[in-house]
């Protein structure tokens, strides 16, 4: 296999999900392959260093004695229906009382953010390197079950760097690399099966924006406020 396979074997490698003979090719690669060793080795650090970091939301002990207040009370005021009424209560007072970026997606979301986080700790950033949307559109053709569109947008202060392929719900997907600055955008595209979550969050300084349209999914994550990177989700769905 080449590095560039094994490249995108790596995160299901480490979670177990690949077939033995797949396996076995892996472990042969990285024991020859000094690069692919390193670069694996500091996905299993990352990984670690995520895991610690505990970044699932947890509700402040305040939510929680509220939600369980309002059970109480809907389960006195309707004893017939005290089991629908006290959890229809708990999912009312978590949607009104937590502020939307603090709900979390679910796996999907997380294996975003890994992503974004181990494409800047990786010697290339983008596999296509280029400011020009006819370089980078192209370079997916063959790649991809689809087309992804790569807007200019440049004059709106977002500038783009290339593209690359990632593995996403373990499914290929492409990832678009803006900056705005020095803050670097990663605009994550899959078929639409890959989607969990609409809207935003936000989670050790980093802000993301998720959001479907015409059978895609779409993922925007950077270490830029959500005020920013909702203006650049925003650009890509009207270009």
């Amino acid at each position: 296999m080449s590095c560039r396979e094994i490249d995108a074997l790596l995160d299901p490698y480490l979670d177990g999900e690949l077939p033995i003979p797949e396996v076995l090719a892996t472990e042969r690669h990285l024991r020859d392959c000094a690069i692919c060793r390193s670069r694996y080795e500091g996905l299993e650090s990352l990984r670690g260093e995520m895991k610690a970091a505990q970044l699932g939301y947890v509700p402040s002990p305040a939510l929680i004695r509220r939600v369980r207040t309002i059970r109480v009370r809907g389960a006195e005021a309707h004893r017939s229906w005290r089991w629908g009424a006290g959890l229809l209560a708990a999912a009312l007072a978590v949607f009104l009382v937590a502020p939307r970026h603090l709900v979390q997606p679910g796996g999907a979301g997380r294996e975003i953010l890994d992503s974004h986080l181990r494409s800047l700790l990786a010697p290339g950033l983008v596999d296509v390197p280029s400011s020009d949307r006819h370089t980078v559109k192209p370079w997916f053709q063959g790649r991809l079950g689809f087309s992804p569109n790569v807007p200019e947008l440049s004059q709106n202060g977002f500038v783009l760097v290339g593209g690359r392929l990632e593995i996403i719900n373990q499914q290929r997907a492409a990832a678009l690399v803006y900056k705005r600055g020095e803050h670097v955008i990663n605009l994550f595209i899959a078929e639409d099966r890959a989607t969990e979550f609409d809207g935003s969050w936000q989670a050790q300084g980093y802000s993301l924006v998720s959001w479907s349209d015409r059978g895609l999914s779409y993922w925007a994550v950077s270490d830029l406020n959500t005020g920013e990177l909702s203006t650049f989700a925003q650009l890509i769905r009207t270009k």
